[in-house]
């Protein structure tokens, strides 16, 4: 999910051995996040357009989080998580005005990773549920 669309984005880099086990036997390559997050091209448009034209029944765009990219990735330190989640947000806003002009009308966006980036104590979790969904939106 992470890969697929990190390695589609500007800012983003990926070793090629540099494995990292998820749960179980599951392994996966996170991104390493190395300058600003950008938009370069449309990401799930062409399947979107193939999978459409084989249907007459609406088909779903679906596209990984912001924050679930970040919470899934080796983050910058030189600026904030929150900044973060904002830059992969604008990007990923990019990809759903594409996937809108290319006449989707459901997309659905996941974030599974929301709740594993909150902290600990609790009277912590409103500043991160700001920042976290202000990058959805």
């Amino acid at each position: 999910m992470v890969e697929y669309f990190g390695v589609q984005l500007g800012g983003l880099a990926f070793t090629l051995q540099g494995w990292v086990q998820s749960y179980g036997s599951r392994y996966v390559r996170p991104p390493i996040i190395t300058g600003d997050v950008v938009f370069n091209k449309p990401m799930t448009v062409r399947e979107y357009v193939v999978a459409q034209d084989l249907t007459t029944k609406p088909v779903k765009g679906m596209l990984t989080g912001p924050v679930t990219i970040l919470n899934w990735s080796f983050p910058r330190k030189d600026i904030s998580r929150a900044a973060q989640a904002a830059q992969l947000g604008l990007a990923l806003r990019k990809e759903v005005d594409a996937l809108q002009t290319a006449g989707c009308r459901i997309i659905q966006v996941d974030e599974p990773a929301l709740r594993e980036g909150l902290p600990l104590k609790k009277d912590c979790w409103q500043g991160y549920l700001g920042w976290a969904v202000d990058a959805f939106k």
